[in-house]
């Protein structure tokens, strides 16, 4: 049984691409047409609509039309197209964690200002670099102690908990160090509100617990095993951090 032929004006309309993009594909072989009519019309099949709704999903996640072509519309490919889709997956966290870094940086400037301090725009934009280069995955690759692991999984119950807790810190240190290189006292109020959003990180990230911080503590004290942006973030900014969190805690 001959599958219905359907029009590349047919094909447009469910899709949402133009006909002159399916004509591109059709020409650079991301989705040939199944045929023409004997008036020389492309055609297609409903077995090449699924196809084009794989390519359509595939090019909003950002593939480029090359990889579609080679890796990802191939059926019996499927544990080759879940390989990627991760890496894409990791891509687009990347992405968004930038993005983050450059809002951290805007709130930074903008708290900075309202304290009547300039902002140090070059540690600023060197962070936003070198921050967005960071590759979150890699510490996936970290080697974690099996203690350390079931301080965290009690705590994160999912990878979206990790990682915002990860942008929380990012975001804290971020500021810190542009604080300390602005001339903000600890003592300011800038810096208290800081102060007082890095105990409540913690206190989420530990639920209090000593014993759970340590488990933290060990991380941090194995800095040569971090990328070197973060660990560099977190050198300029721990003598802020530890003197105003020192003075929160007094007033409290």
């Amino acid at each position: 049984m001959h599958e219905k032929q359907i029009s590349t004006g047919e094909a447009a309309k469910i899709s949402g691409l133009t006909i002159r993009t399916l004509q591109h594909y059709d020409n650079i072989g991301v989705l040939p047409a199944s045929g023409r009519t004997e008036g020389g019309r492309r055609y297609y099949t409903e077995s090449d609509i699924v196809k084009l709704e794989h390519v359509v999903f595939y090019r909003g996640l950002g593939f480029s039309l090359e990889q579609i072509k080679e890796r990802l519309l191939d059926t019996e490919m499927d544990e080759n197209a879940s390989e990627l889709l991760s890496l894409q997956q990791a891509l687009l966290y990347n992405q968004i964690y930038s993005i983050q870094n450059s809002i951290a940086a805007i709130e930074a400037s903008q708290e900075i200002i309202s304290a009547g301090k300039t902002p140090p725009w070059t540690l600023l934009a060197t962070f936003m670099q070198s921050l967005g280069a960071v590759d979150i995955s890699a510490w996936a690759d970290y080697d974690f102690t099996e203690e350390q692991i079931d301080v965290f999984t009690e705590h994160f119950n999912a990878i979206d908990d990790v990682m915002d807790f990860y942008n929380t810190w990012k975001r804290l240190s971020i500021k810190a160090a542009a604080f300390h290189e602005a001339g903000v006292l600890p003592s300011e109020k800038v810096a208290q509100k800081l102060a007082m959003e890095w105990t409540e990180m913690v206190q989420e990230a530990t639920g209090g617990n000593d014993e759970h911080e340590q488990a933290y503590l060990a991380v941090d004290n194995q800095r040569d095993m971090w990328n070197p942006a973060e660990r560099e973030l977190i050198e300029k900014a721990e003598h802020f951090l530890d003197e105003a969190l020192q003075i929160y805690r007094q007033q409290k």
